[in-house]
Parts: structure tokens; C-alpha cells; sequence
């Protein structure tokens, strides 16, 4: 009903103007100027009015492929109609076309407001967008037509003297067009960024694109001998603020893709990322896969898009504009693993050693097992914490469960958490390894266990290890700190002490082992070593404590294992043997062995290495 009262006042007003039908001036033309739009990008077209006489209104009906362009507005804004103070402009806008009425003086005090004649002036304006994306320059009519638009239908006609001019009368119609080109190809760019080499940070992708985007796919790849794609995800950018309904991330070795609709699911809002230029879409976060310190120069390293190299199938980069998947423009970028500044020096020191004897190489025998311990000092900070991590000679095994803080400073401080895990295999490709990780304070009510500052060096804890039976004598079983190592898991452990809350690294790392040495066999009993036990024996123990009598092996004639030789020796092996006595401790008077006792007791007898 709007539509109709519309084009009814409007015809009243032009008949107001018209005050007869019949011939004026042919020299009369209205003209469409033709223009062109990339992607969905909008285009105005001009109407403009060639006239020898003075027009006093106008109508105009201008009808287009509805398929491939929609009027948005039919204007007479900036055009000579507006300049002169036109008294009545209605405009329609309908699915195929675009209709507008003009009188100039159309209101009291009927002033006589006119055009006057001139060439080319600038009528009115059609504002069209377009419907479609094509993928080839494709032209497309916007022309005159009458009797097709409004109810009743309009035709187009100038209003000159008080007569109407139509096509019928000599008014000259020249039509326009628009050609629709396929749209500018998008922009995506990996922006270069710098991240400390001890840390992780993200690079950001961005888009600039003329066209509205209802999804894209990233895929690129990096030097996996460089750096480590962590993550990727949309936090903090364009495509989380509208609202993003499937997100598909997809990480591996040397690269990584990311699957972005913005409008997926029900109720279809038509989420985009509207037409801007460097729009924040994405982030790829990676790590530095080594750390450099200063004097070092800063690593840089590509970052590259890989179109058919990651997914099955394989994924190209993609910008989705109107249904269509558009290849855009690609602009690489780099990574930058920043050089940091060392830790600062530190005075703590981690040992590891025989028990009371950080740092030294004790002796050991093949098959033996030996007891070592680790220690800290510090004569200036408390620790709350540690973790140390031991690679060792695989001649050593680590035996499982027997690290032990017992009567040590972290068991008198009351640590609350201690943990080891170890990796025997030497088969693995990383060698035999131990991780050990303390914090002494780890549960509530949080009331701030350190241990002290020390000195000397205060044992932590003592563990054993098993020597291959298969030792060589002479050689050094080595058991050191070092780090990056994983022993049972899969994160690289470094040596480091926990003071203030912070990672100290670069402490001094003192390591240990022991030297595979000749083990002396022997039977407890057997004093006068003819290798069986007997009355002989007790006689003998008497002959060395009384009357100077040498004998080979002392660790034979302690029959009791008390760590000394005196006449409670004979005793016991003459209860032994005779009243059916205690057996002699190991290795006992029946087969040979090593003393299981360090009583410094020597013996020369039978060496095994």
C-alpha cells in the first residue's frame, strides 16, 4: 500500500507539471553510465540528463538482473535535481529494479524551481551490490524500462513545459551495465615474530580480504630442528569475536593446520569476518627447541605456508568468501629465538658420591652392590627445592626403590615430596639415567620448609647400585650429573635449585664413581687357608694371637664377624664345630666369597675381577 501511494503522489505532482501532452525539443536523453565491482564490493552507477529545454520533474524505472545485483538506493543526493531544491523525491526499491519520482516545485510558494538545459548533468545515482561471487569477468544489463515497475506501472519521462517526454515522444534512453569481476584474491600473512629462547610465545596469522570470509585453512610448516608447534588456537582474535563454531587445529612434527567455519551449526546467524586489512584470525604458538644465551647470536628460522603437504588429504591454504574456496595471497614470515641473559652465578653445588664422600671415586668389585648419596651446598641461600638428573655407566644398575632420605637434612626438615625414577636400559639410544625431584614444601598448610644454608656439603639422599658381574678390572663406573635428560618419562629434566621461588641453574655439578678393583675370596672359619674347617683353624686363630703365626687371610680368622681377631674366634669355631654352634656369617666355611662386611680386615688371598 506504501508502494502504490507512493507512485500515486507522484503521478499527481507530475500532473500538476503537465499541463498538456505534445511535442517539445527532441534533443532529450537520460543515460546510464556502466561501471564494475570485484568480489561483493558494492558500485554506483550515475544517471544523467542531457536536455536542451528546462525540466521541471522526472520519473525514472531502471530494472536489472535480480540473480546478480540488488539496488540498495536511487538517489538523487549530489545531482543537479538536489542542487536546484527539488521539492518531492520518492523513491522504490524492488527485487528486479528501482524507481524514482522527482518534482522540482512541488509546494508553496511554487518558486519555479527548474534544470536548466545542459549536457551530461548528474541526475540521480543507483547504488547496487552484488548478489554473487563469479569467477570471470561477467557483464550484466542495468537498463531503462517502462511500464514493468510499481503499481500502477511507471515509465520513464521528463517533465518540460508542462509536457511529459517519454521514449514514445523522443526521449532518448541509453542503458548502462555492470560487469562483475571475480574478487581481489585475500591477503594471509605469517606475522614475524620474536620469542625468548628459554620460553614459548605465539606468531600471529593474519587476513585482509574484500569480501566478507565465512572460514578459512592455515597449513604451515617450520624447521623442526629449529623450534616446536605447541599449540594453535583463535584466543584473542577476529574469528573468537564473532563467534567461530568450528575450530579444528591439527598439529605434526614439522607443521601444523587449522580449520576455521564461522557459521556451523544451528541457528545459522551468518557469523564472517568482515572486510578489513591484517585482521588477527590465528596464533601459532611454538617453543625455541634450544636455549641460547647471551654473547650468542639470536637463531631466526622460516615459517612457511605449505599448501598439500599437511592432512590426509592433504589441506591448501584458504579463504571461503560466498560458498567458494579462494586462494589467497601468501606472505611468509620468520621466528625469532631471542638470545637471554644467563642465569646470574650461584655459589650452590650439587654432589654425588659414596656415603661421606661427595664427589670421590670410591673402589667396587663386579657383582657388588654400592651405596651412593647426593648432596648440596649452599653457604648463602635456602633451597625449598631440587631437581637433579644423573646419567651413569650402564655397568651400573639403579636398584629400583632404594633411594632413601632417611636421617638425612631433607628428612630432618621434613620434606614433602620426593621422587625418583630411573632408566636401566642401554639400549634406548639416551644411556642409564636418574631423576630425583624434591620440594619441601609441597602441601598445606604451606609453612615454608627450606632447607638450610650449609658450607659443607649435607646429604640428601642414598641409593643403591648394582655392578655388572661382568665388570672389568680397573676400569671407572661413572655416575654424573646431567642435563636434558628424561630417565622414565618424556620431559627433559635440567639440574636446578629452587631458591625464592625461581630456577637457579648453573650450579656446580660434582660427580662420582667407583674402580672395579681385585675382590679377595675367602671361607669364614678357614684361618689356616687349606680351604676346609676344622679343629686346624681354631688352633690356628690361637697361634696368631699368642705366638706371632702369620697368616694369609684376617677376614678368614674372624670367625665371629665382629671386625676383630682375639680368642673369641677359636671359641666360636670350636662351638661350631663340636657343639653344634651358630654357622660362621657369610661367605661361611663352605664355599668362598667376599666379605659382606667393611670391617678393614685384610686378605690376601684369591682375587675375582
Amino acid at each position: 500500500m506504501h508502494r502504490i501511494l507512493g507512485t500515486r503522489r507522484i503521478q499527481f505532482a507530475l500532473m500538476l507539471c503537465v499541463l498538456g501532452v505534445g511535442s517539445v525539443d527532441a534533443q532529450q536523453s537520460l543515460s546510464i553510465s556502466s561501471g564494475s565491482t570485484a568480489g561483493l564490493s558494492p558500485v554506483t552507477l550515475d544517471i544523467d540528463l542531457t536536455s536542451t529545454n528546462n525540466t521541471e520533474g522526472f520519473v525514472l524505472a531502471i530494472t536489472f538482473d535480480q540473480a546478480l545485483l540488488a539496488a540498495t538506493s536511487l538517489s538523487i543526493t549530489g545531482g543537479v535535481a538536489d542542487s536546484v531544491g527539488a521539492e518531492l523525491a520518492v523513491p522504490e526499491i524492488f527485487p528486479n529494479g528501482a524507481t524514482l519520482g522527482v518534482v522540482l516545485d512541488a509546494v508553496s510558494p511554487f518558486g519555479g524551481q527548474v534544470i536548466a538545459p545542459g549536457a551530461g548533468q548528474l541526475l540521480a545515482q543507483l547504488s547496487l551490490t552484488p548478489q554473487q561471487l563469479v569467477l570471470a569477468a561477467t557483464a550484466t544489463a542495468v537498463q531503462f524500462t517502462d511500464g514493468v515497475l510499481n503499481n500502477p506501472p511507471l515509465s520513464n519521462l521528463l517533465v518540460q513545459a508542462g509536457l511529459s517526454v517519454d521514449a514514445g515522444s523522443g526521449l532518448g534512453l541509453n542503458n548502462g551495465s555492470v560487469t562483475l569481476l571475480p574478487p581481489p584474491p585475500a591477503e594471509l600473512t605469517i606475522e614475524s615474530a620474536t620469542i625468548p629462547s628459554n620460553a614459548g610465545g605465539p606468531v600471529r596469522i593474519l587476513l585482509s580480504n574484500d569480501s566478507a570470509s565465512q572460514g578459512f585453512v592455515l597449513a604451515i610448516s617450520h624447521d623442526a630442528a629449529d623450534v616446536t608447534l605447541t599449540s594453535i588456537d583463535v584466543v584473542g582474535t577476529q574469528t573468537a569475536l564473532v563467534g567461530a563454531e568450528l575450530v579444528v587445529p591439527q598439529i605434526f612434527p614439522d607443521g601444523g593446520t587449522l580449520g576455521v567455519v564461522l557459521d556451523f551449526t544451528s541457528p545459522f546467524g551468518g557469523q564472517t569476518l568482515p572486510v578489513g586489512a591484517n585482521l588477527h584470525i590465528a596464533n601459532f604458538r611454538y617453543t625455541c627447541d634450544s636455549l641460547i644465551e647471551l654473547p650468542n647470536p639470536n637463531l631466526t628460522t622460516s615459517l612457511q605456508f605449505a599448501n598439500m603437504q599437511f592432512g590426509t588429504p592433504p589441506l591448501d591454504n584458504i579463504v571461503v568468501v560466498a560458498g567458494l574456496s579462494l586462494s589467497p595471497v601468501l606472505t611468509n614470515g620468520t621466528l625469532t629465538c631471542a638470545a637471554v641473559a644467563p642465569p646470574p652465578p650461584t655459589d650452590t653445588k650439587f654432589y654425588v658420591g659414596p656415603r661421606g664422600l661427595p664427589g670421590q671415586i670410591g673402589d667396587c668389585f663386579p657383582g657388588e652392590e654400592v651405596e651412593f648419596c647426593l648432596f648440596y651446598e649452599d653457604p648463602t641461600d635456602n633451597l625449598q627445592g631440587m631437581q637433579m638428573a644423573l646419567c651413569f655407566d650402564c655397568d651400573f644398575q639403579f636398584v629400583g626403590g632404594s633411594f632413601d632420605i632417611t636421617g638425612t637434612i631433607v628428612d630432618e626438615v621434613g620434606a614433602e615430596f620426593v621422587n625418583t625414577h630411573f632408566d636401566n636400559n642401554p639400549n634406548d639410544g639416551d644411556g642409564c639415567e636418574l631423576i630425583v625431584g624434591i620440594l619441601m614444601d609441597a602441601l598445606p598448610p604451606f609453612d615454608e620448609q627450606m632447607l638450610p644454608e650449609t658450607a659443607t656439603p649435607l646429604e640428601i639422599g642414598c641409593f643403591l647400585m648394582d655392578v655388572s658381574p661382568n665388570a672389568a678390572c680397573g676400569d671407572t663406573l661413572s655416575i654424573d650429573f646431567c642435563n636434558g635428560i628424561n630417565g622414565a618419562g618424556s620431559v627433559a629434566i635440567e639440574n636446578i635449585a629452587v631458591i625464592n621461588f625461581a630456577s637457579v641453574q648453573g650450579i656446580d655439578l660434582i660427580g662420582a664413581g667407583c674402580t672395579i678393583v681385585p675382590e679377595s675370596l675367602f671361607r669364614r672359619g678357614d684361618c689356616n687357608t687349606d680351604a676346609k674347617v676344622d679343629l686346624a683353624d681354631a688352633a690356628t686363630v690361637l697361634g696368631q694371637q699368642f705366638s706371632g703365626l702369620l697368616v694369609q687371610c684376617d677376614d678368614a680368622c674372624d670367625s665371629n664377624d665382629d671386625g676383630k681377631i682375639n680368642l673369641a674366634d677359636s671359641v666360636y669355631l670350636l662351638n661350631y664345630l663340636f657343639i653344634f654352634g651358630a654357622v660362621p656369617s657369610a661367605p661361611g666355611p663352605d664355599v668362598e666369597g667376599s666379605d659382606p662386611t667393611d670391617d678393614g680386615l685384610e686378605c690376601n688371598l684369591t682375587i675375582s675381577c
